[in-house]
Protein backbone atom coordinates (compact mmCIF):
# COMPACT_ATOMS: atom_id res chain seq x y z
CA UNK A 1 0.00 0.00 0.00
CA UNK A 2 1.28 3.77 -0.88
CA UNK A 3 -0.18 7.08 1.08
CA UNK A 4 -0.70 9.94 -1.79
CA UNK A 5 -2.34 12.87 -1.46
CA UNK A 6 -4.30 11.52 1.66
CA UNK A 7 -5.71 8.45 -0.50
CA UNK A 8 -4.10 5.25 0.61
CA UNK A 9 -4.29 2.63 -2.56
CA UNK A 10 -2.51 -0.76 -3.44
CA UNK A 11 0.18 -0.35 -5.85
CA UNK A 12 -0.90 -1.47 -8.69
CA UNK A 13 -3.92 1.40 -8.45
CA UNK A 14 -3.56 4.06 -10.40
CA UNK A 15 -4.18 7.24 -9.16
CA UNK A 16 -5.99 9.99 -11.05
CA UNK A 17 -4.92 13.54 -11.03
CA UNK A 18 -5.14 16.51 -13.15
CA UNK A 19 -2.25 19.07 -13.88
CA UNK A 20 -2.20 22.09 -15.59
CA UNK A 21 0.40 24.68 -16.26
CA UNK A 22 0.39 27.93 -19.43
CA UNK A 23 2.79 27.20 -21.90
CA UNK A 24 5.39 29.92 -22.96
CA UNK A 25 2.98 30.97 -25.88
CA UNK A 26 0.20 31.33 -23.62
CA UNK A 27 -1.38 27.85 -24.32
CA UNK A 28 -3.45 26.60 -21.34
CA UNK A 29 -2.55 23.09 -21.08
CA UNK A 30 -4.20 20.17 -18.68
CA UNK A 31 -2.59 17.33 -18.23
CA UNK A 32 -4.69 13.97 -17.55
CA UNK A 33 -2.63 11.87 -15.68
CA UNK A 34 -2.89 7.93 -14.06
CA UNK A 35 0.32 7.57 -11.90
CA UNK A 36 1.05 4.34 -10.41
CA UNK A 37 3.44 4.78 -7.52
CA UNK A 38 4.82 1.81 -6.40
CA UNK A 39 6.00 1.17 -2.53
CA UNK A 40 9.53 2.43 -2.58
CA UNK A 41 8.36 5.63 -4.21
CA UNK A 42 8.96 4.46 -7.86
CA UNK A 43 6.09 6.36 -10.28
CA UNK A 44 4.87 5.72 -13.75
CA UNK A 45 1.84 5.90 -15.68
CA UNK A 46 0.25 7.78 -18.62
CA UNK A 47 -0.73 11.08 -19.85
CA UNK A 48 -2.66 12.68 -22.39
CA UNK A 49 -2.17 16.61 -22.65
CA UNK A 50 -5.07 19.06 -23.64
CA UNK A 51 -4.78 21.95 -25.12
CA UNK A 52 -7.77 24.69 -23.77
CA UNK A 53 -7.51 25.91 -27.52
CA UNK A 54 -8.94 22.63 -29.20
CA UNK A 55 -9.45 19.57 -26.69
CA UNK A 56 -7.16 17.33 -28.82
CA UNK A 57 -5.24 15.04 -26.73
CA UNK A 58 -1.41 14.07 -26.79
CA UNK A 59 -0.61 11.20 -25.29
CA UNK A 60 2.95 11.03 -23.11
CA UNK A 61 4.63 8.49 -20.81
CA UNK A 62 5.26 9.37 -17.20
CA UNK A 63 8.23 8.20 -14.58
CA UNK A 64 9.03 9.88 -11.77
CA UNK A 65 10.02 9.30 -7.54
CA UNK A 66 8.82 10.58 -4.52
CA UNK A 67 11.16 11.95 -2.90
CA UNK A 68 10.27 12.83 0.89
CA UNK A 69 8.01 15.65 0.60
CA UNK A 70 8.66 15.96 -3.15
CA UNK A 71 7.58 14.15 -6.77
CA UNK A 72 9.82 14.50 -9.49
CA UNK A 73 8.69 13.72 -12.73
CA UNK A 74 9.35 13.34 -16.74
CA UNK A 75 7.42 13.42 -19.08
CA UNK A 76 7.90 12.08 -22.25
CA UNK A 77 6.24 12.64 -25.55
CA UNK A 78 6.33 11.13 -29.14
CA UNK A 79 5.36 12.06 -32.34
CA UNK A 80 6.92 9.05 -33.92
CA UNK A 81 9.48 10.98 -35.64
CA UNK A 82 10.50 13.18 -32.53
CA UNK A 83 10.66 12.78 -28.83
CA UNK A 84 10.19 15.81 -26.64
CA UNK A 85 10.48 15.79 -22.78
CA UNK A 86 9.38 18.08 -19.63
CA UNK A 87 10.26 18.04 -16.06
CA UNK A 88 8.11 18.84 -13.24
CA UNK A 89 8.29 19.23 -9.64
CA UNK A 90 6.04 19.52 -7.18
CA UNK A 91 5.96 20.49 -3.44
CA UNK A 92 3.53 17.50 -1.32
CA UNK A 93 4.31 18.90 1.93
CA UNK A 94 0.37 19.61 3.06
CA UNK A 95 1.24 23.27 4.10
CA UNK A 96 1.88 23.87 0.58
CA UNK A 97 -1.26 22.74 -0.95
CA UNK A 98 -4.13 25.23 -2.26
CA UNK A 99 -7.53 25.00 -1.41
CA UNK A 100 -7.72 20.96 -0.25
CA UNK A 101 -5.15 18.50 -2.05
CA UNK A 102 -3.74 20.92 -5.05
CA UNK A 103 0.18 20.82 -5.36
CA UNK A 104 2.17 23.92 -6.67
CA UNK A 105 5.70 23.32 -8.29
CA UNK A 106 7.50 24.38 -11.51
CA UNK A 107 7.34 22.63 -15.19
CA UNK A 108 10.49 23.03 -17.59
CA UNK A 109 11.04 22.33 -20.70
CA UNK A 110 12.29 23.61 -24.37
CA UNK A 111 11.16 26.69 -25.79
CA UNK A 112 10.45 27.01 -29.62
CA UNK A 113 13.46 28.04 -31.52
CA UNK A 114 14.24 31.98 -30.48
CA UNK A 115 15.71 33.46 -33.89
CA UNK A 116 17.52 36.04 -31.80
CA UNK A 117 19.88 33.46 -30.55
CA UNK A 118 21.12 31.64 -33.20
CA UNK A 119 18.19 29.24 -33.52
CA UNK A 120 18.85 27.58 -30.33
CA UNK A 121 15.97 27.01 -27.64
CA UNK A 122 16.12 28.40 -24.67
CA UNK A 123 15.14 26.13 -21.32
CA UNK A 124 11.68 27.62 -19.90
CA UNK A 125 10.20 27.12 -16.36
CA UNK A 126 6.53 27.84 -15.82
CA UNK A 127 4.13 27.18 -12.95
CA UNK A 128 2.81 24.16 -12.62
CA UNK A 129 -0.32 23.25 -10.41
CA UNK A 130 -1.87 19.29 -9.85
CA UNK A 131 -4.83 18.54 -8.46
CA UNK A 132 -6.64 15.05 -6.74
CA UNK A 133 -9.59 14.55 -6.25
CA UNK A 134 -10.30 11.11 -4.57
CA UNK A 135 -13.86 10.54 -6.31
CA UNK A 136 -12.96 11.90 -9.47
CA UNK A 137 -11.23 11.62 -12.95
CA UNK A 138 -10.99 13.47 -16.44
CA UNK A 139 -12.35 11.56 -18.99
CA UNK A 140 -15.13 11.78 -21.93
CA UNK A 141 -18.00 13.40 -21.45
CA UNK A 142 -21.11 12.11 -22.80
CA UNK A 143 -22.67 15.41 -23.65
CA UNK A 144 -20.01 17.68 -24.30
CA UNK A 145 -15.94 16.95 -25.52
CA UNK A 146 -14.34 16.10 -22.05
CA UNK A 147 -15.87 16.27 -18.17
CA UNK A 148 -15.26 15.67 -14.69
CA UNK A 149 -16.43 11.79 -14.07
CA UNK A 150 -16.87 10.00 -10.88
CA UNK A 151 -14.34 7.21 -10.18
CA UNK A 152 -15.90 6.36 -7.06
CA UNK A 153 -19.60 6.31 -5.96
CA UNK A 154 -20.62 9.74 -3.43
CA UNK A 155 -23.98 9.74 -1.11
CA UNK A 156 -25.64 12.69 -1.43
CA UNK A 157 -24.42 16.03 0.53
CA UNK A 158 -20.80 14.79 0.04
CA UNK A 159 -18.28 16.92 -1.71
CA UNK A 160 -17.36 16.09 -4.68
CA UNK A 161 -14.47 18.48 -5.26
CA UNK A 162 -13.56 22.05 -4.61
CA UNK A 163 -12.72 24.81 -7.05
CA UNK A 164 -9.48 27.01 -7.14
CA UNK A 165 -7.40 28.70 -9.88
CA UNK A 166 -6.78 32.41 -10.06
CA UNK A 167 -9.13 35.23 -8.75
CA UNK A 168 -10.83 38.13 -11.33
CA UNK A 169 -13.19 40.71 -12.13
CA UNK A 170 -13.72 39.41 -15.81
CA UNK A 171 -16.46 36.39 -16.33
CA UNK A 172 -14.85 33.81 -18.49
CA UNK A 173 -16.79 30.35 -20.32
CA UNK A 174 -15.06 28.54 -17.81
CA UNK A 175 -15.08 30.82 -14.66
CA UNK A 176 -17.12 30.35 -10.99
CA UNK A 177 -19.18 33.69 -9.84
CA UNK A 178 -18.16 34.41 -6.10
CA UNK A 179 -19.85 37.39 -6.63
CA UNK A 180 -20.44 40.16 -9.31
CA UNK A 181 -17.42 41.00 -9.89
CA UNK A 182 -15.22 37.75 -8.73
CA UNK A 183 -15.08 35.42 -10.72
CA UNK A 184 -12.34 31.74 -10.07
CA UNK A 185 -10.76 30.65 -13.05
CA UNK A 186 -10.35 26.62 -12.48
CA UNK A 187 -6.97 25.13 -12.98
CA UNK A 188 -8.00 21.82 -12.08
CA UNK A 189 -11.24 19.42 -12.57
CA UNK A 190 -13.59 22.45 -12.34
CA UNK A 191 -12.65 23.67 -16.16
CA UNK A 192 -14.18 20.83 -17.04
CA UNK A 193 -17.23 20.20 -15.13
CA UNK A 194 -19.80 20.51 -17.61
CA UNK A 195 -23.74 22.21 -17.54
CA UNK A 196 -26.81 19.75 -17.51
CA UNK A 197 -30.21 21.59 -16.42
CA UNK A 198 -30.47 18.35 -14.42
CA UNK A 199 -27.23 18.26 -13.05
CA UNK A 200 -25.67 15.92 -10.39
CA UNK A 201 -24.20 18.63 -8.25
CA UNK A 202 -24.75 22.04 -6.71
CA UNK A 203 -22.42 25.05 -5.97
CA UNK A 204 -21.84 25.30 -2.29
CA UNK A 205 -19.69 28.44 -1.06
CA UNK A 206 -17.04 27.69 1.74
CA UNK A 207 -17.75 29.79 4.54
CA UNK A 208 -14.21 30.87 4.96
CA UNK A 209 -12.75 30.94 1.32
CA UNK A 210 -16.01 32.16 -0.63
CA UNK A 211 -14.79 29.57 -2.78
CA UNK A 212 -16.77 27.29 -4.79
CA UNK A 213 -17.66 23.29 -4.41
CA UNK A 214 -19.72 21.03 -5.84
CA UNK A 215 -21.50 19.33 -3.70
CA UNK A 216 -23.79 16.24 -4.72
CA UNK A 217 -27.31 16.13 -4.86
CA UNK A 218 -28.27 12.70 -4.95
CA UNK A 219 -26.37 9.30 -4.26
CA UNK A 220 -24.37 9.25 -7.40
CA UNK A 221 -22.51 6.32 -9.10
CA UNK A 222 -19.05 5.63 -10.41
CA UNK A 223 -19.07 6.51 -13.74
CA UNK A 224 -21.49 9.56 -13.49
CA UNK A 225 -20.96 13.15 -14.76
CA UNK A 226 -19.92 15.09 -12.21
CA UNK A 227 -22.32 18.32 -13.81
CA UNK A 228 -24.04 21.33 -12.26
CA UNK A 229 -26.62 24.03 -13.67
CA UNK A 230 -24.70 27.13 -14.80
CA UNK A 231 -27.66 29.32 -14.75
CA UNK A 232 -28.26 28.77 -10.91
CA UNK A 233 -24.97 30.50 -10.21
CA UNK A 234 -23.30 32.22 -13.34
CA UNK A 235 -25.97 35.04 -14.25
CA UNK A 236 -25.49 35.61 -17.47
CA UNK A 237 -23.15 33.40 -19.19
CA UNK A 238 -20.08 34.30 -21.00
CA UNK A 239 -20.44 32.25 -23.61
CA UNK A 240 -22.94 31.16 -25.87
CA UNK A 241 -23.33 26.71 -26.21
CA UNK A 242 -25.86 24.25 -27.59
CA UNK A 243 -26.88 22.02 -24.34
CA UNK A 244 -26.86 18.48 -25.02
CA UNK A 245 -27.71 16.83 -21.55
CA UNK A 246 -30.28 14.25 -21.25
CA UNK A 247 -32.88 16.53 -19.75
CA UNK A 248 -36.54 16.90 -21.67
CA UNK A 249 -36.44 20.82 -20.95
CA UNK A 250 -33.56 22.84 -21.56
CA UNK A 251 -32.47 26.12 -19.82
CA UNK A 252 -29.65 26.81 -22.21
Amino acid sequence: MTLFLGATRSASVPVHLIGFHVAADGTRLYDRLALVIEADGRVSGQVDRIAERDGVPRPAEARGMVMGEQLALMLEFSDGSTTTEAGVMLDLAPEARRHGAALVGRIAGQAAPDASSDGESAPTVQPYVMAHAPAARLDRSPTHGWGTVLELPVAAGETVLGIFGPIGARQTPYSFRTDDDRHVEPTGYGHFVNHACEPSCEIVYDSETALPTLVALRDLAAGEEVTFDYTRTEGDLAGAFDCRCPALVHKV
